[in-house]
């Protein structure tokens, strides 16, 4: 399930670089919005808007559109986590951490922790901790792809 998530993933990342129509078909749709969720839903997505949602047998699917098949997953808004610290990674052993890895945090550690998050479903984040320079240098280099 893991593998066919981050294909999803990218899918869902590549398609919208390349301003395509997307369409996922199949999977259980939950809005966000606290309604009940919608099973064999489709969503239709041209480059960064969504143009439709609804039950699969319900949705036109325009002509020349990629179309992800998502049977068995749950579609979902990306989450979003006012919390993390990037640097850390986990460890717990902040003096340790601190004594260590601070030739690592921007270019090693920081992209990775990102990446976790995305994997996860979190598709926007609020660092707490990190270096204003090394958080932005991050922030840059996810936004250059």
């Amino acid at each position: 399930m893991r593998r066919s998530s981050q294909f999803l993933l990218a899918c869902l990342l590549t398609a919208t670089v390349n301003a395509e129509t997307l369409v996922l078909v199949g999977g259980r749709l939950i809005d966000g919005y606290g309604g009940p969720p919608l099973e064999n839903a489709a969503v239709v997505i041209e480059g960064n808007t969504i143009r439709a949602v609804g039950p699969e047998s319900k949705v036109a699917i325009p002509a020349g559109a990629q179309v992800i098949d998502t049977n068995g997953m749950t579609v979902m808004p990306g989450l979003m986590d006012m919390h993390v610290h990037l640097m850390i990674l986990g460890h717990g052993d902040y003096d340790h951490w601190d004594r260590t890895y601070p030739s690592k945090f921007r270019d090693l550690i920081m992209p990775i922790s990102a990446k976790q998050l995305l994997m996860a479903g979190v598709t926007t984040a609020r660092d707490l901790g990190a270096p204003l320079e090394d958080i932005v240098a991050v922030k840059r280099r996810i936004e250059r792809g």
